[in-house]
């Protein structure tokens, strides 16, 4: 007897229960998937150059993936059309596409897409290609990141650390276990005359318990491999309609705004409370003698008892 396959809906569309996993994986989300790279390689690359891709794969490892054929006329500075579709297919925001030839040597160039087009893309020359053999940090866990130079010298550099801490940061996550953090990405800049020189130096994050008996650990910092050295070359801005669209966050994530709490500069939460009029005179007190307030008819006779003490 033949098993017939189930079949289900999604949106209206009939599929197998396998089509509507995958079609609910590829849906927009509140909270969007990891964001993948895609490494892949033109017609012709360098030794530099490929060593270069494997480590910028160790970096996003987990989530990254390599695609082994070398693709032809792939040069997303001028046409990102290819790139975007492989991107599409792959369900990746980012790429990386290595290449060398004479005018543009040991090229490299990243790129991050936004529903299914180029946002923006830099392009890098390779100084040194890091590790070949892998960083060392545990599967899934999230990397700090620290930025050394001056980021914020000019429109480039900005633009260039925001594309370098979306490709570095890792999945998002809504807590951080202590014991987890193990890797640091230390991205340093620095000009060499007009030459900008990017340096990704991965370090280990080894925690101890304080000597001193503290709550904060002691916390040491060795190299963990080679750094990737990359020349800023060129780059491709984004298109200003688009970025204001990928800005955008959703309603749902933003978190409500409380009414009279506020966090001072130190961290702590203060509140405020509103009470109405407060009535004094009804409060019930001791029942003192001197509290008690006097009789009007008890008043006026005590005036008179004390006149009359008088003229006598």
């Amino acid at each position: 007897m033949v098993k017939k396959n189930r079949s289900t809906s999604f949106k209206g569309q009939r599929v197998t229960p396998a089509g509507k996993r995958y079609l609910e994986d590829r849906a927009p989300k509140l909270r969007e998937n990891p964001k993948d790279c895609l490494l892949l390689r033109s017609t012709k690359t360098s030794e530099l150059c490929s060593r270069a891709l494997k480590a910028v794969g160790f970096l996003k490892a987990p989530h990254g993936k390599a695609l082994t054929r070398r693709r032809e006329n792939l040069k997303p500075m001028e046409d990102a059309s290819h790139a975007e579709s492989l991107c599409a297919r792959h369900d990746a925001a980012f790429f990386a596409v290595g290449s060398h030839s004479k005018k543009r040597p040991n090229n490299l160039v990243f790129g991050r897409t936004f529903d299914g087009r180029l946002l923006d893309a830099f392009e890098f020359g390779v100084i040194e290609a890091g590790a070949e053999e892998g960083y060392a940090k545990m599967i899934g866990s999230k990397p700090l990141l620290t930025f050394v130079g001056e980021w914020e010298a000019d429109e480039l550099a900005k633009r260039c650390k925001n594309f370098l801490a979306d490709f570095l940061r890792g999945p998002d996550v809504d807590a951080i276990n202590l014991a987890g953090l193990d890797a640091v990405y230390a991205v340093g800049l620095r000009t060499d005359g007009e030459r900008r020189i990017i340096e990704i130096a991965p370090h280990r994050l080894r925690l101890a318990k304080a000597k001193a008996g503290g709550p904060v650990p002691d916390a040491t910092l060795a190299p963990s491999g080679a750094p990737l050295i990359l020349e800023l070359r060129r780059d491709h801005k984004p298109s200003l309609e688009l970025w204001k669209i990928a800005l955008k966050q959703p309603k749902a994530l933003k978190a409500k705004k409380k009414k009279n709490i506020k966090t001072t500069s130190l961290g702590d939460t203060v509140g405020r409370i509103h009470l109405g009029k407060q009535m004094t005179n009804e409060i019930q007190t001791r029942k003192l003698k001197a509290l008690r307030k006097p009789r009007a008819g008890g008043a006026a006779a005590a005036a008179e008892d004390d006149g009359g003490e008088d003229s006598s």
